[in-house]
Formats: C-alpha cells, structure tokens, sequence
C-alpha cells in the first residue's frame, strides 16, 4: 500500500481522495414517475459524493483553490440530464434524485442553500462525508481537510437545525416527519478511504474499524428516530474491489507481485470486496435489531453492493459493455488515470454512449445505473423492505 498512499499524499490527492469518498434488466424502469401504493410528503438524504447534490459546491463556494479540485464543477460532468455540472458526481442524477422524483418530489435542495424552502425535503449528504467524525482520523495523523466538511455527526445536526424552519415545534414536527422518507448514507466508503488509502493500512488492518464504523451509523439512525423518523433507508457501501479507481491504483502499486489469485472471474480485487461483504453484513443485522427494538419504525436496508456486483458479473443484462471500465477517463486498462481524472484536461470527452455503461469517473455510477439502482430500491428486490412496498 506504500504507492497507494504515496499518490494520496500528493498535491493531486485531494480531489482524488475526495472522489473515493464512496435487479431488473436495463429496460425494467426510468423511475419518472410514482406506481407504488405508499407516498411520503419530503424526503430527506444524508451520506457523502454518492449521494451529493450540491452542498460541496455551497462550502466551497469562497475557495477557489478547492472548487478547482472539484472536478464534478467541470463538463463533462452533468451533460445527461442537466446539459452542464450539477455539482453531482455522475454524467446525470444521482440515487436520490430519482428516488424524489418517482415519489413526486422535486430534485432534493442542498441543505446548506440559503433562503430556500425545504418543505418538500432536504440533502445533507456533501463530498467527504464519513461515519466517524474528522477527530477520529486527526489523532491517527490525517490532516487532509477534505474529510471535514460534513460528518455523520454534523449532518444529522445540520439537519436537526434544518426542521426548525420546516414545521416549527416538535409537536408539528413529529407528525410531519413521520410522513417523510429518509435515506441515510450510505456512509463508510470514506472511512475505509482514509484507512486504505490516505493512513496505507492493509485490508485486515481497515476491518478492524468496521464496528466503530457501524455503531455511529447505529447512533446516527437512533437520533433520527429520536428526531421523529419514522420510514427510514439505510444502504450499504458500493463493491469496492470492482471500482476502476482502485482496480487501477492496485495495479500501478503490485503488478510485479499481483497474481490471478488477487482476483476474482470478474476481475474484481477479492480482498477489497471481503471489505465491503464485512461492513455490510454487519450493517445489515444492525439494521434488523434497530427494527426489532423500534418497532414503529420501518427500516428498510438497500443493497448498493449486490446489484452493482451482478452488473459487473452479468452487464449484457443491463445493457452494459465493459463495466470496469469508466466512462470518463483518460486510458489505461480501466480507463483511468490519476492525473487525468473526469473534468480534467485529458479526460474531457467521455465514452460515446453513457447510458452503456456501469461507472461514470471511476467510482461514482452513471445515470443509467442509478436509474436502475433507484428503481430497485423503491420495487425490489435489491431493498428489505422495498421504500414502495
């Protein structure tokens, strides 16, 4: 892992490090419109660049340094669905807006907007976005300031300020919550990150931290109940051993040492995926034991894991081609190079059909994907229970 970490550590890193914050066939959904019995009144997001929207962008907006860095403000960025950056890490939306938008609900408004209404819902997710707070990896020596911006712990409390301006007392609030959707993270992928990437530990070392990782997103799901929540979406993390980004950092760190044994048919790196398969199983039955002790709650966990995996395994059936490959990148066996990132000079032109394709920049899914990902979300199976069920 010492190249790994040597590349992080470089000047380059930070938008990098940023960036890695992180069912049906092709034909099967466009998740436009609503053809499910249960409907929500807003809907509320948390969790890290998977899920941003645009509260990154607000940050940043007075540093020119950082918005430079931030390549999802640069085209190609955006030009599916919105025709230019959308401060969203995807050719066009994200997980979230297409949820909202098949409950009937406008695309979510980043939360730290200013003067803007959120009766309709809010999104607190924002890039850099960690389970642990920023304290945690400052007395493990990391400094980087990216991973600051917006913790677990600050989003529910950005969140908690948020309500006082949507429906006043907690009376109003509670009935008015428990008619909303929230969607929290999912959280973890930064984490695992700054432990992999940024602090150079080994896969096992990283596992270690998998408890602590999940008991704060325990925490954070009991404040929203305590908060009033009531229809509650908690997902898993993306199948970190099938994203270019790290397919390719591996690569460039191992190829004299790397074996056929590293990876799996797929071509998916094994131990990274143990990872994932760890933390969200421990995830998983966290989430049935929140059901069992809250039961007036619906809590639903969503599968990003399983389904990304099976579009890896099975593109044809989602209209797929080379699906660790990204869209947006700049060559290489995974189209993929750290100096030459999506929205950098280089790595401008995308590939000539989006919608064909599984991952956008290297981590983050195109929209064609996110359709897909959304519209098993909300019918199944890919969500336990379905949010539409």
């Amino acid at each position: 892992m010492s190249l790994l970490r040597s590349i992080y550590c470089s000047p380059l890193s930070f938008f990098l490090i940023a960036l890695v914050i992180t069912s049906s066939s092709r034909s099967a959904t466009s998740t436009g419109s609503t053809s499910g019995t249960r409907r929500y009144n807003a809907m509320f997001s948390f969790g890290d660049s998977v899920a941003e929207t645009g509260n990154i962008c607000i940050v940043s907006s007075n540093n020119s340094t950082e918005l430079n860095v931030l390549t999802c403000t640069h085209p190609p960025y955006g030009m599916t669905y919105f025709g230019k950056p959308s401060c969203r890490w995807s050719n066009g939306r994200t997980v979230v807006d297409l949820i909202a938008q098949s409950l009937g609900l406008p695309l979510l408004t980043p939360s730290k907007s200013k003067g803007k209404d959120f009766q309709k819902g809010a999104n607190m997710a924002i890039t850099g976005g960690t389970a642990l707070n920023f304290s945690f990896y400052q007395s493990m020596g990391v400094e980087n300031p990216v991973w600051n911006h917006g913790s677990l712990d600050m989003q529910v409390q950005w969140f908690k300020v948020l309500t006082a301006s949507i429906c006043g007392t907690k009376e109003k609030c509670t009935g008015f919550l428990a008619e909303s959707l929230f969607q929290f993270g999912g959280f973890g992928g930064n984490d695992y990150n700054i432990l992999l990437l940024e602090l150079g530990l080994t896969v096992e070392q990283a596992m270690e931290n998998t408890p602590l990782i999940v008991d704060a997103i325990v925490n954070g799901i009991e404040r929203l109940i305590a908060l009033g929540a009531v229809h509650i979406v908690v997902p898993g993390i993306l199948p970190t051993g099938c994203l270019p980004l790290f397919l390719t950092l591996f690569t460039i760190s191992v190829s004299s040492t790397s074996s056929d044994t590293d990876f799996d048919q797929h071509g998916c790196l094994k131990s990274l995926n143990r990872l994932t398969e760890y933390h969200n199983s421990m995830l998983q039955k966290q989430v049935q034991i929140l059901q069992a002790k809250h039961r007036s709650t619906r809590m639903m966990y969503a599968d990003y894991s399983s389904l990304v995996y099976k579009m890896v395994q099975q593109p044809q059936e989602f209209g797929f081609r080379n699906p660790l490959e990204t869209c947006c990148g700049a060559g290489g066996k995974y189209n993929f190079d750290v100096a030459a990132r999506c929205g950098m000079p280089g790595a401008t032109t995308p590939c000539r059909d989006p919608s064909a394709r599984l991952s956008w920049d290297g981590v983050h899914p195109t929209e064609a994907a996110n359709k897909m990902i959304a519209d098993a979300w909300l019918h199944g199976p890919y969500c336990n229970p379905p949010i539409l069920s």
